[in-house]
């Protein structure tokens, strides 16, 4: 195993806070299996990502591009949709490759990923690169599930020229260490971005979440929102930056952390940031983490609702607006493994 750090923070803080980072360990002698596409018309081998491309470390960059680089080009004007199952197996238990995806000017790609595996102690390591040329439109729906005593760590970049538009929309139900590091360039003027995601973990469960978009261009958008549950001794880091650089005059961005603890022995650490050197710039952050309301839990029992009901009626209520932003194929489903883990947890 080598162990590395990951997921630096842009501005770092004392030392004895010990949030500046987050320390994992890697295989050094993978077994990897293979990405299944729906559709093979705009996919290819090969490719390289862009030297900007900055992952959770660069060494975890250069692992991730060890079995290759697949790309995916989505010509101009062209509307496309496909689906990358990443499945691990008993021969096949690890994960790493990296990706590199283009939307063309006025085009607009619909991805679903999904992760999924009943393997002991995968390892999931993988990088995309993600570009969107004048106008496009990128819809990303991202579904982690099972993967019991697995680490999934994903790595993404993406550039986004003028008016063009990028929306992620992740849920994150597995694995036992779930790692996030993305970081978005809103270069063009009036391009948007959207992080949403949601979690509902138990156990041990242990998920580390960097955000970090840069606003670039002129009356530039974004917005990062994650929503969760946390139970048992689960914890959460949540990272998440808004950078307003000089130049992106009008641009617009804000930022939410929003966590149910259900037990006093989960841990959760929120570190919203805003950095900016633009006078003429919007930018909001908000966190809140803490129990339940006994008021309503109180008040939905009153109408019939049992206990565990109640509970989990005030999770789905903070949740579902953010599944609802899913591929509509996958809400379903979301819902029901997020409904699992809260069942898991009462039975714990």
């Amino acid at each position: 195993m080598v162990k590395m750090k990951i997921n630096e923070l842009p501005r770092l803080t004392y030392r004895y806070v010990k949030t500046n980072d987050t320390s994992v360990e890697i295989k050094e002698a993978p077994r990897c299996s293979k990405a299944i596409f729906s559709d093979m018309t705009y996919v290819s081998t090969g490719g390289e990502l862009p030297s900007t491309f900055k992952g959770a470390s660069d060494s975890l960059l250069a692992l991730s591009q060890k079995n290759g680089i697949t790309t995916i080009c989505i010509p101009d004007g062209i509307s496309a949709s496909l689906q990358i199952m990443v499945q691990t197996t008993e021969g096949y238990p690890d994960f790493r490759s990296a990706f590199s995806i283009y939307v063309g000017e006025k085009a607009s790609l619909s991805l679903v990923w999904v992760w999924d595996g009943n393997v002991d102690n995968s390892e999931i390591i993988s990088a995309t690169y993600y570009e969107v040329k004048k106008q496009g439109t990128l819809k990303v729906s991202i579904l982690e599930r099972n993967l019991s005593n697995a680490l999934w760590l994903e790595q993404r970049y993406t550039l986004l020229y003028e008016e063009a538009n990028a929306e992620f929309a992740s849920a994150m139900l597995g694995g036992e260490k779930i790692i996030v590091h993305s970081i978005g360039d809103l270069h063009g003027q009036k391009s948007n971005m959207t992080e949403t995601a949601v979690y509902a973990l138990k156990g041990t469960q242990h998920q580390d979440l960097f955000y970090h978009i840069n606003h670039m261009g002129k009356e530039s958008t974004s917005c990062i929102d994650v929503k969760g549950s946390l139970s048992g001794n689960a914890k959460k880091v949540f990272r998440g930056t808004l950078d307003f650089k000089r130049g992106c005059s009008g641009s617009v961005g804000e930022e939410c952390d929003y966590v149910i603890q259900l037990d006093s022995t989960t841990k959760n650490i929120s570190l919203p940031l805003l950095l900016c050197t633009e006078d003429d710039v919007m930018g909001n952050h908000a966190s809140s983490a803490g129990q339940l309301d006994a008021n309503i839990i109180y008040y939905l029992m009153t109408r019939g609702f049992t206990w565990q009901e109640a509970r989990r009626i005030m999770v789905e209520s903070l949740i579902c607006p953010l599944i609802d932003k899913m591929d509509e194929g996958l809400r379903a489903e979301v819902l029901e493994s997020i409904r699992y883990n809260l069942e898991a947890r009462e039975d714990a």
